[in-house]
């Protein structure tokens, strides 16, 4: 994600501030506006008519926000030095009456001194890059967000587990590695006691994948295509869900979502509008398109396969799976593979093709994920087995040393859950 650049070149202050409200929309008592950056003191200093280096430290002041000499509102300023703040960096969180009209007056004030609009999970990702959360910190965080629920201390339990996985690896190595040393050839007696050990690891990389599966934020995945396609049919089957079905073009505009496991997956399945609509349903449509990320999957749904996903829809390059819906009604499909690869047939009244869907579906979520770490990891673990009974202990103990540096990157900075860890910043508030 940039930082904004748009800002007034003329401007004293770092392009580098973002600035967002930090509370939900509408009426309230009170409201937060967070301000980020190098720069932040200096700013709301300046906005606030307060004397230089008030708000230096971890300070709080009363002060009034005017403009053109007229008082917007009476806010306090609570501000953090950098490395002790959220964000790590300069912050400064301004309280002010929660009245959408003085929220947005502030808000415009900030952005024509220099500060740029934050996006969401902004702050949080600022927070990732300064090193105060780390990648399954930043997980859980979106987790108690999108589960909806108190979800407790997941990422210092997940982390514990961790690394409690890896003491069980390393007391595999030795046994291997001892047994490579010093062994002339590999006893029953000590590959027993080998594979006991590996009882362990497999029982504990299940409660892993598991523990993975809370933590992690669930993939999109949206059901699109024209009118009339079997979307919301296909939404309820998998979802057992109640979308509204109907042969009414338009039925199906705000889209309905559920948050659902599919073969042990998380997902964030979505119904959406029918493409090629016009007024509300156009603007629906094109609502959607604007939504889908890179790493979310799309379901193209279109009776007997004929309708192709639009030029749009590929351009963003989310993994699509074309589907030729509706098939009992026509046995014989007219196409066989498409731009996207094979074209799944999809019976929503027989059943065909909705176990192929769930497996597509339920699939890693790309390489650069924590469900696709994990599963990594396992496989180590089991190529590893497999190589002890196969009395292959060399390359037993190089599969543990994979399964190790996959778990020590997840604790570490993350760099093997880039996906995830984007996933989990887009799915926040922008305050957050």
């Amino acid at each position: 994600m940039q930082i904004k650049k748009n800002h007034d070149m003329n401007s004293d202050v770092s392009p580098e501030i973002i600035c967002a409200p930090a509370t939900p929309e509408g009426y309230s008592a009170l409201a937060v506006i967070r301000v980020s950056g190098a720069g932040s003191f200096d700013l709301i200093e300046r906005i606030m008519s307060l004397k230089a280096g008030r708000l230096r430290g971890t300070r709080r002041k009363l002060g009034i926000i005017s403009e053109k000499g007229e008082i917007v509102d009476e806010v306090i300023a609570f501000s953090w030095p950098a490395g002790r703040s959220y964000t790590g960096e300069e912050m400064v969180e301004i309280t002010c009456h929660g009245v959408p009209e003085i929220i947005r007056k502030i808000m415009d004030i900030l952005i024509r001194h220099g500060a740029g609009k934050a996006d969401n999970g902004e702050f949080t990702r600022r927070a990732f890059m300064s090193g105060k959360l780390n990648a399954i910190q930043i997980m859980a965080l979106a987790s108690i967000w999108n589960e909806g629920r108190e979800t407790g201390n997941i990422s210092g339990r997940f982390s514990r587990e961790c690394e409690e996985f890896i003491i069980l690896i390393d007391k595999a190595k030795e046994l291997l590695e001892g047994d490579i040393e010093f062994g002339e050839s590999h006893l029953d007696s000590e590959r027993k006691v080998i594979l006991k050990e590996f009882s362990s690891l497999i029982e504990a990389s299940e409660t892993l994948v598991k523990r993975a599966g809370n933590i992690e934020v669930g993939q999109k995945v949206f059901l699109m295509g024209p009118f009339n396609s079997g979307k919301s049919t296909l939404f309820n089957i998998l979802a057992g869900g109640k979308a509204l079905v109907s042969d009414i073009p338009g039925t199906t505009r705000d889209g309905t979502r559920k948050n659902i496991e599919i073969r042990g997956r998380k997902v964030i399945l979505c119904d959406t509008a029918g493409t090629g609509g016009e007024g509300l349903d156009l603007q629906a449509s094109k609502a959607v398109l604007e939504e889908i990320q890179e790493f979310d999957k799309v379901v193209w749904m279109s009776q007997d396969g004929r309708k192709k996903p639009p030029e749009e829809l590929s351009g963003k390059s989310p993994e699509i799976l074309e589907v030729a819906s509706k098939c009992d009604l026509n046995p014989v499909s007219r196409q066989t593979s498409g731009k996207h690869g094979e074209i799944r047939k999809l019976s929503s009244v027989t059943g065909e093709g909705i176990s192929l869907i769930e497996e597509w579906i339920s699939t890693s979520p790309g390489n650069m994920s924590l469900a696709g770490a994990v599963d990594r990891i396992v496989n180590h673990i089991l190529k590893a087995e497999e190589f002890v009974t196969g009395d292959e202990f060399g390359i037993a103990s190089e599969h543990l040393n994979e399964a190790e540096r996959e778990i020590r990157s997840i604790l570490g900075k993350g760099e093997n859950l880039t996906l995830s860890v984007e996933r989990a910043l887009s799915s926040m508030c922008v305050g957050k």
